[in-house]
């Protein structure tokens, strides 16, 4: 009795012989479809609690800019407070400091909350902070040597290039 499967497999060329296997475009459709689903399983056994330490920073850094761009677009400095659960931004304008919406600059939180952050630069008898305040758009004159954001042994570091880029110094 002849096996279905492998005479599907079989192939017969033009001289009238007959090849087994599968083409190239079969093996890598199948090894396509095997790297989808090896990714869908991946993303579904990381807990959105667990968000590692440095997407936040990346968040933070690049929200920051955010606020930086808007600072240059209006003249109006942006104030940022930062604590150990997360951030927002107020602006500063001549009617006085409003909280900016969130659909306009957005804030974020920090999930889980970090365990420490601190002012680089600052001496190290100093506790770690449980708030931080920062003036964006009024860097003139100002050294910001970043802030060191820790949660358990995980730390990350942002650090300005002082044109209102921020980002992760790794």
């Amino acid at each position: 009795m002849e096996n279905p499967v492998a005479k599907a497999m079989m192939r017969t060329l033009a001289t009238g012989i007959r090849e087994s296997g599968f083409t190239l475009l079969e093996l890598m459709v199948v090894l396509l479809l095997m790297g989808l689903m090896l990714g869908l399983v991946t993303l579904s056994l990381r807990s959105p609690r667990e968000r590692p330490l440095a997407e936040d920073g990346l968040r933070l850094a690049a929200a920051m800019t955010l606020a930086s761009d808007e600072t240059n677009l209006t003249g109006h400095p942006v104030l940022l407070l930062l604590d150990r659960e997360g951030w927002r931004f107020l602006d500063a304008s001549p009617e006085g400091v409003v909280t900016i919406p969130d659909d306009h600059l957005p804030g974020g939180r920090f999930d889980p909350p970090l365990s420490a952050m601190a002012q680089v630069g600052a001496s190290a008898s100093d506790a770690p902070e449980s708030r931080l305040q920062y003036w964006i758009g009024q860097e003139d004159g100002v050294v910001f040597g970043g802030w060191i954001l820790q949660r358990g042994q995980d730390r990350v570091r942002i650090v300005t290039d002082g044109l209102g880029n921020y980002q992760l110094d790794r």
